[in-house]
């Protein structure tokens, strides 16, 4: 495969190490997670990843090297060789943010036994006006890191139908109707938090019935109120972790 800065070749290998998944009643911890725009995801136990941004923060210098090339004359050989820049700066970009869902799936991975996600409509949000920055967090490329990685660790990942995560309310059940713009959710019966933890509570709560989880993680009587959700730092190296 040829990419902006030389060739690349891949190799297809069966390998034995890979380990059975968990049996379902060793499952020790299970969480859900929320996506988002304002935050990366959200654990139902309150704990954050920030959104890196990453085309964002290189759009003003892509922009400057997109006018340089527009400025030569086509295909010529300063053309090229500016494209080729243009080429190399999108490579970097999608290179750090596949090393970024590297390392939250590691960490997503190594924290939990069962990880319940969302089955969003990746397709159709990204037809949207906040377009940009869904393709820019590229939700569905990272989903598909994590599983690939927890398959790895013989981990449990579930993709469930996200419809009323984000308005029911996770203590009561209630409906609380919010507009995006919302971003607290406080719900009649006292619960108010961070409306993208309410969502991963909800995943949490509706998909470990059944499973021996104490308390589902103890969650359900003891949701706290007016608190917010908790960051973690995540250090990425200057290479993509492989598995």
């Amino acid at each position: 495969m040829r990419k902006a800065d030389g060739w690349y070749v891949s190799f297809s290998l069966e390998d034995k190490t890979v380990p059975t998944a968990l049996p379902v009643d060793e499952i020790k911890t299970a969480t859900g997670i929320d996506v988002g725009l304002e935050k990366f995801l959200t654990t139902a136990d309150g704990q954050s990843v920030a959104v890196p941004q990453y085309y964002r923060k290189a759009q003003a210098t892509l922009a400057r090297q997109q006018r340089k090339l527009a400025h030569k004359t086509a295909w010529s050989k300063n053309y090229q060789k500016q494209a080729n820049k243009v080429a190399k700066l999108h490579l970097h970009v999608a290179r750090q943010r596949k090393e970024f869902h590297y390392h939250v799936a590691h960490w997503s991975v190594n924290s939990y036994d069962l990880i319940i996600f969302e089955n969003l409509n990746i397709t159709g949000l990204a037809r949207t006006r906040l377009a940009k920055s869904i393709l820019d967090v590229a939700w569905g490329a990272f989903l598909q890191i994590m599983q690939a990685v927890a398959v790895r660790r013989g981990k449990h990942t579930r993709g469930v139908d996200p419809r009323g995560t984000s308005i029911n309310c996770s203590r009561c059940g209630e409906r609380v109707e919010k507009t995006l713009a919302v971003r607290v959710h406080s719900c009649s019966c006292g619960l108010v938090i961070d409306r993208d933890w309410n969502s991963a509570l909800n995943l949490l709560k509706h998909e470990s019935v059944g499973l021996p989880i104490p308390g589902c993680g103890g969650y359900l009587d003891t949701s706290p109120a007016k608190q917010q959700v908790s960051f973690v730092n995540l250090r990425c190296s200057r290479y993509i972790a492989c598995n």
